[in-house]
């Protein structure tokens, strides 16, 4: 069950209702250092996306997740998923490859602090 905390967040531009675990269908909304520092910003897909591929969210149903190391994991995920089993297989898989050692370093510095967060 997610519990709210009854309070929101706002950059000014969206509003976050802030959550303790990731809710059922919410992925981190990878928007990098637009968010406000300490917290980890949820999304829902909208149902309808304009194009094959696409990732059209739902502004109206933001969340976000107060937790150390929010900036650590959203410079890691836009790389090979956004969950901790996603990250691990990322990581199995192109541990050695030259190119990706500075994406696998950021990786592993996201680890520990996604670990803590119920949900992902």
């Amino acid at each position: 069950m997610i519990k709210t905390m009854n309070m929101t967040i706002s950059d000014g531009q969206h509003e976050f209702e802030l959550v303790d675990s990731v809710p059922l269908g919410y992925v981190i909304w990878n928007i990098g250092k637009n968010m406000i520092d300490g917290y980890l910003p949820l999304c829902r897909l909208s149902a309808y996306q304009g194009f094959v591929g696409g990732r059209s969210i739902e502004t109206d149903t933001l969340k976000a997740i107060k937790t150390d190391g929010a900036q650590t994991i959203l410079s890691a995920i836009g790389f090979g998923g956004d969950t901790v089993t996603e990250i691990q297989k990322y990581i199995a898989k192109h541990s050695g490859q030259k190119n990706n050692e500075w994406i696998i370093e950021r990786m592993e510095k996201a680890l520990p602090f996604m670990r803590g967060i119920k949900g992902l």
